[in-house]
């Protein structure tokens, strides 16, 4: 149990955060429509996990597995992730096993299995019909469902390939929804309801700062 020596565990933690900084930006930086993707998705779920009862030690574990949660992205190619019309079953099928490579990837890293699960679940709906491994309803635990309702969230509110941001109205339909049809977590959705305007600004703070680091180490010159 992670939770048995936590002075220890916190202290081999947050050692870990600098390096799933550096990983987010490899994951992300590959392309400009995602360059402040997944800190996006860290910070949203860190804010969420602490409304829904997280302490701060688990927080941060969701912040970790926020910025680890797309790692098997790096398996996808560049054409596909910047495609600017929808994609076709061929490049689904390629975008959808991302989350199975992120969770072999960290498979190999003992002690993380619980940050491993909420950041590799992120795609796994209550009615089962997620990815990868289908799994549903009582097997999805809290941590996957507020990593499935924050990278919706962050994925709605932010400028994509395809469309510019959504509105916070227009997010909060598609919510919703998703929630009503068994795709998310009913109570994880209202609660980010109830704070979505906080949880918001934050993101947005976070993303610019993802961005501008991104812009500067794009124009850095080696001449």
């Amino acid at each position: 149990d992670i939770m048995k020596d936590n002075v220890t565990f916190v202290s081999k933690f947050e050692r870990l955060i600098p390096l799933a900084n550096i990983m987010h930006q490899i994951i992300d930086f590959r392309s400009a429509f995602t360059a402040s993707h997944s800190i996006g998705v860290a910070e949203s779920a860190q804010l969420l996990s602490k409304k829904l009862g997280f302490n701060k030690l688990e927080a941060r574990m969701m912040y970790l597995a926020g910025l680890l949660h797309d790692i098997g992205k790096l398996s996808v190619p560049i054409s596909i992730l910047e495609k600017k019309g929808p994609l076709n079953n061929t490049e689904f099928n390629v975008i959808k096993k991302h989350t199975y490579y992120s969770y072999r990837i960290m498979s190999n890293i003992k002690g993380i299995e619980s940050i491993n699960q909420w950041a590799s679940f992120h795609h796994e709906k209550l009615d089962g019909t997620g990815y990868p491994f289908a799994i549903k309803g009582s097997n999805l635990d809290l941590g996957s469902r507020i990593m499935a309702v924050s990278d919706v969230f962050t994925a709605l509110t932010e400028n994509r390939p395809y469309r510019s941001a959504l509105s916070l109205e227009k997010a909060k339909e598609i919510l919703e929804r998703m929630a009503l049809e068994r795709h998310l977590d009913m109570d994880v959705v209202s609660e980010l309801k109830n704070n979505m305007e906080e949880v918001n600004t934050s993101r947005i703070r976070v993303q610019e700062l993802a961005l501008n680091k991104n812009k500067q180490l794009l124009s850095t010159s080696f001449s």
